[in-house]
C-alpha cells in the first residue's frame, strides 16, 4: 500500500532520483498538473484542466476556447464559387468566430427581419372575429350613446365619447310620491320647518337648522319618595340629607359636603381600605371584645395584661428548690401562669434525662397549678444558651482527637476559634512494614478507620492511567485540521490516520501552541489525531 501524503511536499530544490511515472493501462479522472504513463499506448501525458495532453513526438492540438489556442473543426468545406468581399474598416462589421455544439467553427452575423405585419384580429363583445390584412381598414363606428371622431391631423387618434350619460334616475322620500327625474332634469332641495337650504351655484347646497331646539320636561327619581316631572323653565332643588349639606355656586355648580362632625345610627362598613385618625383623634366607646378579630378597649388590654410575665427568681434545675423563696418547684411551689424563672444550677427538669437544663436556661409557667400538683408540661422551657460541645453534640468549647489507638498520627491545632486537623506522619501507626519512599500514607476513613499503606508505583500507574498524557481528537471534511489537546506542551508526538481507511496519512503539522496542534491538507479530508506527551 502507498504511503498517502495529504499535503504538498517540497523537496528544497534537491532532485528526485530514480523515480518511475505512475503507469496507468487508461486515463484515469484528471487533475490539473497530474503526471502519467500511459502502458497501454506508451504515452507520457499531464492533463490540462479539460483533458490529457501528450508529453512525445506525436503530440495533437487541444480543442480550442475561448482562452486555450488550440485545433478546431470547421463548419463546412463547402466551395461557395464566390469571390470573398475585402476586409471592411468600417464599425461594427466585424463579427467574432465561435463554436456550434459540435465543436465546429462558426460565424454569427446579426440578422433584422423587416418584413412587417401580415395580419391581426379584431375581436369584439359579441359577433364574430374579423381577420385584419395588411393594407385593410377598420372602422371604429359609434353605438347607443357613443359617437367615435377620427383625427385627420397630427398623430393619428380615435377619440371616443359617451354623449347619453343616463336615462332617468327614481327620487324617493319617507313619505310622499316617487319622482321621475329625465336626463338634465332638475332636484329641488326644499326646505322643512326650522331647516333652511341654500345652493351657492357651484355645485353645494347646505342644510341649516333655524332653531336651538328646547326641552320640555324630564323626570327626577330618587332612592325614595315619589317621581318628580320638572317642566321646562323648572329649578331643580338638590337638598341636603343626615350629615350632608349642599352649595349652589357659579357657575352652574351644586357641592355635596359631607358635614365635619356625623353621628351614624347604623353600622359603619369599610371593605378592603383602613380607617385612619389624623391629628389626636381617637376611637371611643368600643365595645366588650367577643371575637378573636374585635378591636379591643382599654379595660381589656389592661385585664389582659395583668398577671403577665413575673420574673420569680433563679432555681435550681437538679433539685427544684427555688433561691428566693427556697421551696420547691417541682412540688410545693403555686404556679400562676406568666412566672418565670432562671436556671442556676445545672440539672435535668422535673428529673427528667430528656430536659437536660444548664445555667442560663430559662423556664416560663403556662398553664397555673395548685401547691404540689405541678408536672413538667405546665412549662415552656427556653434555652438560653448552646450547651458545651462534645464528641456527639455540637456546641461551644474547645475541639480535640477522640481516643488514642486507630486514631493515632492525627495532629490538631487552634486558634481564635478555628481547629485544624493534620495528619502526623512521624507517629503513624497499622501502616505495615516497608521503605518510607515506596509507599503513601492514608487513611481508611471509610472502612476500619485505620491508618493504612498504598504502594506508590501503583498509585503512579493509576495517575498516568487517568490524567492527561494522551490525546485522540478527528476532524471531517476539511483542509485545516485543529486538535486542542490541552497537554500543556510542545513536546508531543503527533500521528494522523485516515478515519475511513485507517491508513497512516501525512500532513503538514504545526504545534501552533502548547495546547493545539494544526493539521493542514491540500485537499479536503477526514483525520484522525493521536498525540502523546513526552517527558
Amino acid at each position: 500500500m502507498a504511503i498517502s501524503f495529504l499535503d504538498n511536499v517540497t523537496l528544497g530544490n534537491n532532485q528526485l532520483q530514480n523515480v518511475v511515472i505512475q503507469l496507468l493501462g487508461s486515463d484515469p479522472t484528471g487533475v490539473t498538473g497530474k503526471l502519467i504513463y500511459n502502458s497501454t499506448s506508451n504515452i507520457l501525458k499531464y492533463y490540462n484542466g479539460s483533458g490529457w495532453i501528450s508529453l512525445t513526438a506525436d503530440t495533437k492540438l487541444s480543442t480550442a476556447t475561448a482562452s486555450i489556442i488550440g485545433g478546431v473543426k470547421l463548419f463546412s468545406d463547402t466551395d461557395q464559387s464566390v469571390t470573398a468581399n475585402a476586409v471592411t474598416a468600417t464599425a461594427s462589421r466585424t463579427y467574432g468566430v465561435q463554436f456550434n455544439s459540435s465543436d465546429q467553427m462558426v460565424v454569427n452575423v446579426p440578422w433584422v427581419d423587416t418584413q412587417g405585419m401580415v395580419n391581426w384580429v379584431l375581436q369584439g363583445d359579441t359577433g364574430s372575429n374579423q381577420t385584419i390584412g395588411n393594407g385593410n381598414i377598420v372602422d371604429w363606428t359609434g353605438g347607443t350613446g357613443i359617437s367615435t371622431v377620427a383625427a385627420s391631423a397630427g398623430v393619428p387618434k380615435l377619440t371616443i365619447t359617451n354623449t347619453k350619460p343616463f336615462d332617468s334616475i327614481t327620487l324617493k322620500a319617507t313619505t310622499g310620491v316617487d319622482s321621475i327625474i329625465a336626463n338634465s332634469g332638475t332636484v329641488t332641495i326644499a326646505a322643512g320647518a326650522g331647516i333652511t337650504t341654500t345652493n351657492d351655484a357651484s355645485g353645494k347646497v347646505t342644510i341649516a337648522a333655524t332653531g336651538s331646539g328646547s326641552m320640555s320636561s324630564f323626570d327626577l327619581d330618587g332612592d325614595s319618595g315619589a317621581t318628580q316631572t320638572i317642566s321646562d323653565g323648572d329649578a331643580v332643588k338638590i337638598a341636603g340629607g343626615t350629615n350632608i349639606t349642599t352649595a349652589a355656586s357659579a357657575t352652574d355648580t351644586v357641592t355635596i359636603n359631607l358635614n365635619d362632625n356625623i353621628t351614624l345610627a347604623g353600622d359603619l362598613t369599610v371593605t378592603g381600605g383602613d380607617i385612619t385618625l389624623g391629628g389626636t383623634g381617637r376611637i371611643q366607646g368600643v365595645d366588650t371584645v367577643t371575637a378573636a378579630t374585635d378591636a379591643a378597649n382599654k379595660a381589656y388590654v389592661d385585664s389582659s395584661v395583668a398577671g403577665g410575665l413575673t420574673f420569680k427568681g433563679g432555681f435550681n434545675a437538679n433539685t427544684g428548690v427555688t433561691a428566693l423563696a427556697g421551696t420547691n418547684l417541682y412540688t410545693n411551689t403555686v404556679l400562676e401562669k406568666g412566672d418565670f424563672y432562671v436556671v442556676t444550677v445545672a440539672g435535668n427538669f422535673f428529673g427528667n434525662a430528656a430536659t437536660p437544663l444548664t445555667v442560663g436556661d430559662s423556664v416560663l409557667v403556662q398553664t397555673a397549678a395548685a401547691s404540689g400538683s405541678a408536672v413538667e408540661g405546665d412549662f415552656a422551657v427556653i434555652q438560653s444558651d448552646t450547651d458545651l460541645a462534645t464528641v456527639s453534640t455540637v456546641g461551644i468549647g474547645n475541639t480535640n482527637i477522640e481516643g488514642a489507638g486507630n486514631k493515632d498520627g492525627l495532629s490538631l491545632s487552634y486558634s481564635a476559634g478555628t481547629a485544624t486537623v493534620g495528619l502526623d506522619i512521624i507517629s503513624l501507626t497499622a501502616a505495615g512494614a516497608g521503605a518510607a519512599e515506596m509507599f503513601f500514607a492514608v487513611n481508611d476513613e471509610g472502612g476500619s478507620q485505620n491508618n493504612e499503606k498504598l504502594d506508590i508505583s501503583a498509585l503512579a500507574a493509576y495517575v498516568n492511567a487517568n490524567t492527561g498524557r494522551q490525546f485522540k481528537g478527528t476532524t471531517s471534511g476539511v483542509t485545516t485540521h485543529t486538535f486542542t489537546h490541552n497537554l500543556n506542551s510542545f513536546d508531543v508526538i503527533v500521528q494522523l490516520y485516515d478515519t475511513s481507511t485507517k491508513e497512516t496519512v501525512y500532513a503538514s503539522v504545526d504545534r501552533t501552541s502548547v495546547n493545539v496542534v494544526t493539521a493542514t491538507t491540500a485537499a479536503n479530508a477526514s483525520l484522525t489525531c493521536l498525540i502523546d506527551k513526552i517527558g
